[in-house]
């Protein structure tokens, strides 16, 4: 429910700066999670099993988790801007 310009907010109203600025943080987020986790992954497979990756090794599941929140970034950034 959005409020005359100079009316204060109560309780049940939202602040949509503030909502939008709460997501962009969160797809902030998930990009450097993304991209710190896909390093991880990738350069654990490459100097740990000698190039070979398996799929039992925890830095598959960094890479795993670091496409996870690449995909989950670019989703809600795409959200994101089709909300304006």
């Amino acid at each position: 429910m959005r409020t005359a310009p100079g009316t204060p907010m109560t309780d049940g109203d939202v602040d949509p700066v503030r909502e939008t600025g709460r997501a962009r943080q969160v797809v902030t987020v998930l990009r450097l999670a993304a991209i710190a986790l896909l390093v991880v992954g990738f350069s654990g497979w490459v100097f740990d099993e000698g190039g070979e990756p398996t799929l039992e090794s925890p830095f598959t599941l960094a890479f795993g988790l670091g496409v996870g929140c690449a995909l989950a970034s670019i989703y809600l950034g795409i959200f994101l801007a089709n909300r304006r």
